[in-house]
């Protein structure tokens, strides 16, 4: 028989062979990479990135043109609230910050089954090539008899039940701090609704002030191409020169100049409006609303009290505070016991019972009881933790008063700015009558020959001025008060409907193909 440790030796030999003959064949595989790897040229790698960038613009046409068939095509009457409600629905950024809410679920549920127990079952099956064995005399015969110590085939399975009892407070802080998160969340949702009302509310605006400085360019060119006609007919006639045929041109050229300024813009604020909505950019409508002027009276006290009460942004600075704080106790409780309970039950083949058998059999073993854990020392990690959640929260604690300085200041901007567009509004109404007054009385002077062309060509800019200015004067108005609103938090209380909700101001539904 040979000697158990000379079986040992020669069983590690044969192993450790086998592994210097695997660990070679990988090392040369791994060199056969590298080197061809290592073979392309200089134009092969760039030929590379080049269908690499052709692919992805491929998948970006295609996308695109996805994304074009799956968008909203409106038509038809289109007012404010009407852009609202379809810009909740379809505006992009909002879509994305809307997924953040199940970001948050998604933690709270994480943090919750901190409370349940784990329960985990594995399975192992393990063949031995050669089993240890050893001769002993039979003690009726007296005849060598083998003893095998295990068996070739090996079967066991295992499962594992564990409830946490005390984790130092950790475990309901995470539930706490989960929760607030959720919170934090919704005013994050808020904010982002509010800035996509505001920002849709204002193109919206932008469109109409576009729309009408098209007008009075039109109007303006429409006025100067008559001027010129008459100066025409009296140059003919000899009562006029050809400068003044010459002034009369150049003016005209001017305004439209102008007026292909103007249609320029109205193209952008359109394109604009649609692209805040998230609508398709082939959409055809028409803006149902006009501008209304129609002053309000907010004090600074109550605007203040109205932000510090409605603000998203001071709401969640608050829920940042307190998610801190709970981060600060799930540092601390590092310095607490975990207790926990267990249960294990074992399965196996031979049994766990018997270090060795003639016949091998399923056996059942299990365990219960308690166990617990107790840093003692941690090479001063816990201790960073804490300074680090100290920190945070005292940043968390200075951005509130940042924010709440900052919600001032917005609030004294907006406000200042909404009582200068009312005076602006008011001295440009009344600057329009006046202008309107002064192309008229120059219009008759030349008739009778009293005023000069020149004269009656600065009337007609100083209306055009005066018109162009008074609808700039009503957008800084309908603007300045909706800084006002959102400065306040109020921009969106009044709430708004989906897109299946949304009627035109004729009391019919836009269209909607897509």
């Amino acid at each position: 028989m040979e000697p158990m440790g000379k079986m040992r030796n020669r069983f590690g030999l044969m192993d450790g062979m086998k592994a210097l003959r695997a660990t070679t064949c990988l090392l040369l595989a791994a060199a056969g990479l590298m080197a061809l790897g290592g073979c392309k040229s200089r134009g092969q790698l760039y030929e590379d990135v080049r269908l690499s960038r052709t692919a992805a613009y491929r998948q970006w046409e295609n996308r695109k043109t996805r994304e074009a068939g799956q968008q909203v095509q409106i038509s038809g009457k289109l007012g404010i609230e009407d852009c609202i409600k379809l810009t909740l629905v379809h505006n992009k950024m909002l879509q994305r910050t809307l997924e953040e809410k199940n970001v948050a679920r998604g933690q709270l549920v994480s943090s919750q089954s901190a409370y349940l127990p784990n329960v985990d079952a594995s399975a192992l099956y393990r063949r031995v090539e050669e089993v240890p064995s050893f001769e002993i005399p039979d003690p009726i015969t007296g005849q060598p008899q083998k003893v095998s110590i295990g068996e070739v085939e090996n079967y066991s399975a295992v499962l594992t039940v564990t409830q946490p009892i005390y984790a130092g407070g950790a475990i309901p802080a995470r539930v706490r701090a989960a929760k607030l998160f959720s919170l934090l969340t919704d005013q994050t949702v808020r904010a982002a609704t509010q800035d996509v009302v505001y920002s849709v509310e204002t193109a919206y605006y932008n469109l109409l002030l576009s729309q009408h400085l098209v007008d009075i360019s039109t109007e303006a060119v429409r006025a100067s191409k008559v001027h010129l006609d008459d100066v025409e007919k009296k140059r003919a006639g000899g009562v006029a020169s050809d400068f003044d045929v010459l002034r009369a041109q150049v003016e005209l050229s001017n305004f439209e100049a102008e007026q292909i300024r103007s249609k320029n813009a109205i193209n952008i604020a359109r394109a604009n409006l649609i692209k805040v909505m998230g609508v398709s950019q082939d959409s055809d409508f028409v803006l149902s609303d006009e501008f209304a002027y129609a002053p309000i009276e907010v004090s600074m006290e109550q605007a203040v009290e109205a932000a510090f009460t409605n603000r998203p942004d001071l709401y969640s600075r608050e829920y940042q505070i307190r998610q801190q704080r709970e981060q600060l106790q799930i540092a601390r409780s590092r310095y607490l016991p975990n207790i926990s309970g267990y249960f294990t039950n074992t399965w196996s083949k031979p049994s766990p019972e018997s270090f060795a058998s003639a016949t091998a059999e399923w056996g059942r073993l299990w365990e219960a009881g308690f166990q617990g854990m107790w840093p003692i020392f941690d090479g001063f990690q816990r201790e960073g933790a804490i300074i680090e959640q100290k920190a945070r929260l005292r940043q968390a604690q200075i951005d509130l008063v940042d924010t709440e300085e900052t919600a001032l200041y917005e609030l004294t901007q907006a406000l200042l700015s909404m009582k200068d567009a009312e005076e602006f509004v008011q001295s440009q109404r009344l600057n329009q009558v006046r202008a309107t007054e002064g192309l008229r009385l120059a219009h008759v002077g030349y008739e009778q020959g009293v005023s000069t062309q020149v004269e009656v060509i600065d009337a007609q800019s100083a209306l055009t001025t005066a018109r162009v200015n008074y609808y700039q004067a009503i957008y800084s108005h309908v603007v300045s008060k909706l800084a006002v609103q959102r400065a306040m938090g109020t921009i969106t209380s009044a709430g708004t409907a989906g897109p299946s909700e949304a009627k035109t101001t004729d009391g019919s539904k836009p269209d909607e193909n897509g």
